[in-house]
């Protein structure tokens, strides 16, 4: 509400004088009209809410069916009546058992609840008065046949909100268990929405969504593919063979993602950034397109050129992730410089080992992330020359070398970074400095603006703008670079579109072990195995290595070397293969809705 000066209502005050009386009460009515509906204003901004923490425990049973457990943490400002929850039944035979509870010193409370529905929409409103406090909500339901049975695999495609919810959830939580016995390896998943969620693996046969915050209004939905054998009673059964069609619709959705630079929700501040994110679109169009490829095929046969599989990672994604260390030590075995075996565990429930021994000793050949990947293996995390992943493992759990596991990683990390600079993949780094140098003037000129000429204090977070729109583009792939990118993105295609090129040729066992070390980079292993195993039965393997666990080393490997370097400090890592991503398309799946309060 704007305050005026004295001298302000004293000028209205003679204004009034010279009024008719008829016109002093028009003038009076309207004034308190004002008055109370400003008061109004003010006291319905007093009544808020907000969603602090979303924790969904959605468990599928062996018939398709998907129970689930919700637990919000609700802040209210102001008195209120309770708390709505909008489902959605489409993609499923409806809704059961919906109770509502509130968490109490441990205790579920129950709640009174009212159901209206409008066709596959239905809202609960649950009845619970607050007023200035913070509290916990539960409630469960089951969904009915949530999960499409194909031929050739098993698809649980759901949202869990959607464009309808109104609220913004400060943390949203989602843990998918699937039926006992559920293996990692045979899971695999995708997440639509915001594109700062992340996929876990917490425990067998769970995968975990992560998304914070969720802003009103946006998607969340989850895509779950494992093998039909999970869901044995299911009733939602097609005979259409499904994986490889929604595999290549989720790339086609991450390549979209990766290569989009759409800024969300910033309409006004567009209006008012005009200025500067012109500059910025220059400073992109000088300094920042990628440059034209030299090669224009689609498809590439033969491997592009002849470099390790750390560096094509690199080039494709500008950065490393942690199944590039299983390629560049698949890579050494087929070098002969290292060999590899496997050590079966006589306890059914233990993950089988691998161990890796150092043959050739003259390393003076290699690049230097190679010789450091053996010097970090064989020398610090090994003995006599041999390490297995158990030992790296409990290398990582030590928290006295925990520190100094971590620091290896990323020295080998900067080892492929510059190795990829000396090919000339990327323009040296002067280049990149006069840009940046560019976008911290115009962050200051839109500080300035903002703050001293226009006022709009509320707006400085918006100031680092154009380092955000542009840094992502600091790096920039060079003519040489970019028309390798392009051979490889041609490479990658040949290998997602081999069954269904026509006039394919079959190719050699020992082309299809080399293809492999590279298919672990490009995402694509778990294709060139389906292929593998299609193609070459009955063959025999040149390479003594490449026998039939090989094609099931890449999960476990990888899926180890994370859980490893979460152990050390670092977080989660992508393994690059198809799934667990999480991309902005989707949005066919079932389900719905959103939360709110009353």
């Amino acid at each position: 509400m704007r305050l005026y000066s004295a001298r302000h209502y004293l000028s209205i005050w003679k204004e009034l004088k010279h009024m008719t009386s008829v016109h002093r009460v028009v003038a009076l009515l309207f004034s308190l009209f004002l008055l109370t509906s400003v008061q109004l204003a003010n006291a319905a901004d007093e009544r808020s809410f907000e969603i602090g923490e979303v924790e969904i425990h959605a468990r599928i049973d062996s018939d398709g069916n998907m129970h689930v457990t919700e637990t919000d943490t609700y802040h209210f400002n102001g008195a209120f009546n309770g708390i709505l929850v909008d489902l959605h039944t489409t993609g499923s035979d409806g809704i059961e058992h919906f109770q509502a509870f509130e968490v109490s010193d441990q205790q579920d409370i129950p709640l009174d609840i009212e159901l209206s529905s409008d066709g596959d929409k239905l809202q609960y409103r649950i009845h619970s008065q607050s007023e200035d406090e913070t509290k916990v909500f539960k409630f469960t339901y089951s969904l009915n046949n949530v999960v499409q049975v194909y031929a050739d695999t098993a698809e649980l495609y759901w949202k869990f909100f959607d464009e309808t919810n109104p609220s913004t959830l400060g943390s949203v939580l989602i843990n998918v268990e699937l039926p006992d016995g559920a293996k990692q390896d045979e899971i695999t998943a995708f997440g639509h929405g915001p594109l700062n969620g992340a996929i876990e693996r917490p425990d067998s046969g769970v995968v975990r969504y992560l998304v914070s915050p969720l802003p009103s209004e946006k998607l969340l939905e989850v895509r779950v593919l494992f093998p039909t054998s999970y869901v044995p009673g299911s009733s939602k059964i097609s005979t259409e063979s499904m994986l490889d069609r929604i595999l290549e619709e989720e790339q086609n959705w991450k390549d979209q993602t990766d290569n989009s630079t759409v800024v969300e929700d910033i309409i006004i501040a567009l209006v008012i950034l005009m200025v500067n994110l012109l500059v910025g679109a220059l400073i992109y169009a000088k300094f920042g397109k990628a440059y034209k490829s030299d090669w224009k095929h689609k498809y590439s046969r033969e491997l592009p050129s002849d470099v390790t599989p750390a560096i094509v990672s690199y080039l494709m994604k500008k950065h490393n992730s942690t199944s590039d260390l299983m390629a560049t030590m698949l890579d050494l075995v087929r070098k002969k410089y290292v060999t590899m075996h496997v050590v079966k565990q006589l306890d059914q429930g233990e993950e089988d080992d691998y161990t890796f021994k150092l043959i050739n000793t003259k390393i003076n050949d290699l690049l230097p992330h190679e010789k450091a990947l053996i010097r970090w293996f064989f020398e610090d995390v090994g003995r006599s020359g041999t390490v297995s992943l158990s030992d790296i493992r409990r290398q990582a759990e030590n928290k006295k070398r925990a520190n100094a596991f971590m620091n290896q990683w990323s020295k080998w990390q900067d080892h492929v970074q510059h190795t990829a600079n000396r090919l000339n993949y990327f323009e040296k780094r002067p280049k990149n400095e006069k840009r940046y140098g560019w976008m911290v003037i115009a962050a200051a000129l839109q500080a300035f603006g903002l703050i001293w000429l226009v006022g709009l204090f509320h707006y400085i977070w918006l100031c680092p703008l154009p380092l955000i729109l542009f840094w992502t583009k600091s790096e920039l792939r060079s003519q040489i670079g970019q028309t390798e990118y392009t051979k490889w993105k041609a490479f990658k295609r040949f290998l997602r579109d081999y069954s269904r090129i026509a006039s394919r040729e079959p190719l050699a066992v020992h082309l299809w072990e080399h293809y492999y070390i590279y298919a672990i980079p490009l995402g694509m292993a778990k294709k060139v195995e389906a292929i593998s195993h299609m193609n070459m039965a009955g063959e025999s393997y040149e390479t003594p290595y490449y026998d039939s666990y090989l094609w099931t080393l890449h999960d476990i490997w990888t899926d180890s070397f994370n859980k490893t370097i979460a152990q050390s400090g670092g977080g989660s890592s992508s393994s690059g293969d198809s799934g667990d991503t999480f991309t902005s398309g989707g949005g066919d799946g079932g389900g719905g809705g959103g939360r709110g309060a009353f």
